[in-house]
């Protein structure tokens, strides 16, 4: 056991975290003016070309770029060095399709994870070694059936989603899938950009209706004609969090895709 826990942190490639979710996945729009006022230096929005090959079920809706808000359930989640287990808890991510350019113009098209909302403070601490920028919202309300849940963090998010399938799928919709293949990014709250691996493995997948409403940053985020969702139930692991030079140039190919 020493052995594999060793060979994991000479790897950082490989699986570092793990957990089963059960979650809720909707795309969202935000405005891209309104958006491009608080991304980070050396992240941008994709051109329109790569987002229409990239994403390529998600509709182009002038003004606006298609982004991925995530409701999880999260249980069994654990590091594989200490076996930690983290109690049952709830995590709303919001995530974009971005480029990373880096020192001398080299670009990488990745996944921002912009923010989390948790009502777990543990799991907020935690996410410090990943530099993600958790936020503690203890009032965060669920409510939940056989076949929908609501969540609720007062003026800031109000969201419901209703199963509208029984028959299951074992695959994400194209842009979902995609979103989990590409590179995660964070811009941590020390402004260091960091970077980092994570694969989705569903077990059930449900189609859904969304309504929500989320306030960020002065936009108001709204359900629309062309918003979908996604219920599914999923294994999941996560890489440790590396520099640019450690993802992306590694000298070590151990777990490397």
């Amino acid at each position: 056991m020493e052995e594999s826990k060793k060979y994991i942190a000479q790897h950082p490639h490989l699986p570092f975290l793990t957990g089963n979710n059960r979650s809720y996945m909707v795309v969202g729009y935000y405005p891209r003016e309104a958006l491009e006022k608080f991304l980070p230096r050396a992240i941008s929005i994709p051109s329109d070309e790569v987002m229409a090959e990239t994403y390529p079920t998600v509709k182009k809706v002038e003004g606006m770029h298609p982004f991925m808000l995530q409701f999880a359930n999260c249980h069994n989640v654990h590091d594989l060095m200490s076996e930690y287990k983290l109690r049952p808890y709830e995590e709303i991510q919001a995530c974009f399709p971005a480029t990373y350019t880096h020192k001398g113009g080299e670009q990488q098209h990745c996944m921002l994870v912009q923010l989390m909302y948790l009502e777990y403070l543990l799991g907020v601490i935690g996410g410090m070694y990943f530099g993600l920028r958790k936020q503690f919202r203890p009032t965060m309300r669920v409510e939940e059936t056989d076949s929908s849940r609501s969540w609720v963090i007062p003026n800031i998010l109000d969201a419901s989603f209703e199963q509208t399938s029984t028959e299951s799928s074992e695959e994400l919709d194209p842009f979902f899938a995609q979103m989990f293949i590409n590179p995660a990014v964070t811009f941590s709250y020390l402004h260091r950009y960091r970077f980092y691996k994570q694969r989705v493995h569903p077990n059930k997948v449900l189609d859904s209706a969304p309504v929500y409403e989320w306030r960020y940053k002065g936009s108001v985020i709204k359900n629309n004609e062309n918003t979908f969702a996604i219920y599914s139930e999923y294994d999941f692991s996560v890489s440790q969090v590396m520099t640019y030079e450690a993802y992306f140039h590694p000298t070590d190919l151990v777990g490397v895709d």
